[in-house]
């Protein structure tokens, strides 16, 4: 038994643009259903009081750290360049100390010693059960719309440089 050649090109022809019809949805990107971060209203150890969603229309980067975390300690100096670097161009960090909130004075001290330049809270367990903070430092940046864009676990060059990247690309969306 023969198949005849043109056939066979044609059942060829309609099984890759089956599969190709297939496939395609499944490779486009769908954008996320975005998270709202959750909203606070909370003083720095300076005094000032901060509400985050009277952040909307920055880009918002919230470092959630220790005076005890060594990768804590280490990403500070990348962290008070980035608030210099883009503090004028509607960006703001917010530091979220997860120290013990009686050691405001030692917090203080360390702040001193660091050099920070941006605020800084003593974060209460229920902020950080609302970020679910699991390991420290932990970074969560939010857009412009006051939408959870990306939470980063951990801290190292590579890392640093990925915050830099995704807070260009915030700054720059239109809302």
């Amino acid at each position: 038994m023969m198949i005849r050649q043109p056939f066979l090109k044609v059942m060829t022809l309609f099984g890759l643009c089956l599969a190709l019809a297939l496939l395609i949805p499944c490779c486009a990107k769908k954008p996320k259903d975005l998270a709202s971060a959750p909203d606070f209203t909370l003083k720095t150890i300076g005094g000032q009081e901060i509400t985050l969603s009277g952040l909307r229309g920055k880009v918002v980067l919230l470092d959630f750290w220790a005076t005890w975390c060594g990768p804590c300690k280490e990403s500070i100096p990348h962290l008070t360049q980035l608030y210099k670097n883009y503090q004028d161009k509607g960006f703001e960090l917010i530091g979220m100390s997860m120290d013990k909130s009686g050691d405001v004075e030692m917090v203080r001290r360390f702040v001193k010693s660091m050099d920070i330049s941006y605020p800084i809270i003593m974060t209460p367990d229920e902020v950080a059960r609302n970020y679910k903070v699991t390991g420290l430092p932990t970074t969560v940046l939010i857009d412009k719309e006051g939408k959870v864009r990306e939470k980063i676990v951990g801290f190292n060059s590579a890392i640093g440089q990925q915050i830099v990247a995704r807070v260009e690309e915030l700054i720059a969306e239109k809302p």
